[in-house]
């Protein structure tokens, strides 16, 4: 039993270049700062849709009234 993430094969499985894998072994923190990067503008991304679907709902269209009796 080993260290599943440690070694040269490390960031093998993402499928990287060798000259890229050599530069997140050399600085893994890269690493953390895309993944924390991407989440960040996921969820400002799902901030921003929920504010427009919120914000659009006074605008929305009426249905139209049926009125009994008229044909």
């Amino acid at each position: 039993m080993g260290q599943a993430f440690s070694g040269p094969n490390a960031f093998k499985f993402f499928g990287f270049t060798p000259k890229a894998t050599a530069v997140l072994q050399a600085s893994p923190y890269l690493l953390i700062i895309l993944v924390v990067v991407l989440v960040a503008n996921i969820a400002i991304g799902l901030l921003a849709w929920y504010i427009h679907v919120v914000t659009n709902k006074p605008y929305a269209k009426p249905k139209a009234v049926k009125e009994k009796g008229k044909k």
